[in-house]
């Protein structure tokens, strides 16, 4: 009869093994336990991209660059950077300025250099100029901004058959720049015109002796073009 092989054992085959029991249960409590830490990290980070996708939409702006850390700039803010360009490539300093406001983006119009004297139409020579700003002003995200027109005179009485008082002068200035922004583009809704007259100078039309001063009543015959950042208000 043949010889049994003998049994080869990696171990001493009376040692007590039992214990690689609670050693693989360990080791497969633990994968378990790394996995769902895992996926919990993969959830959460999905969760984060949902919610900044859905806040992107509702602002209608273009979310950040993952590649960049500089923070992106508002829209009215790019749309004072294109005017200021345009002001200085045209060397309209005196006759356009932009500010910043706590709710928009506020554009001077200087009177005299868009109305003649006692003349509520815009001078030929600046009808281009009130066209580019009224493009650069739809290049905003049209549910973010409405465009109000603001009609200002010096302390200077008028009347003539026109215009009995600086009410009808600076309402008809303000009207006509609307009629202008509209005719461009800009949709009736976003547009609104007002007259001033002289009750809201930018500065004093008189001099502390109660003179007339001929640099500020200059200063106050203006029309205010302010793009509102419905947002902010």
């Amino acid at each position: 009869m043949a010889k049994e092989p003998e049994k080869i054992y990696d171990s001493d085959p009376s040692e007590d093994t039992s214990w690689m029991l609670t050693y693989g249960d360990i080791i497969t409590l633990l994968m378990i336990f790394f996995v769902l830490l895992f996926s919990a990290s993969k959830v959460s980070e999905e969760k984060f991209e949902k919610v900044a996708q859905s806040i992107n939409e509702s602002l209608n702006r273009p979310g950040p660059d993952p590649k960049t850390e500089e923070p992106s700039i508002s829209a009215l803010t790019e749309a004072q950077i294109l005017l200021d360009q345009l002001i200085q490539s045209q060397g309209l300093e005196r006759q356009m300025t932009t500010h910043r406001t706590p709710t928009g983006l506020m554009i001077e119009l200087s009177s005299n250099s868009f109305f003649d004297s006692g003349s509520a139409t815009v001078k030929p020579s600046m009808i281009d100029t009130l066209r580019d700003l009224s493009q650069i002003i739809q290049l905003l995200p049209a549910p973010d901004y409405r465009v109000e027109i603001e009609g200002h005179t010096d302390n200077v009485p008028i009347s003539t058959p026109q215009f009995p008082s600086n009410w009808e002068l600076s309402a008809l200035r303000s009207i006509n720049v609307l009629h202008l922004f509209e005719q461009t583009g800009i949709p009736a809704d976003k547009l609104s015109a007002t007259a001033y007259a002289d009750t809201k100078p930018k500065v004093p039309n008189r001099d502390q002796e109660g003179l007339d001063n001929s640099e500020h009543q200059a200063k106050n015959r203006r029309v205010v073009v302010f793009v509102k950042d419905l947002e902010a208000m």
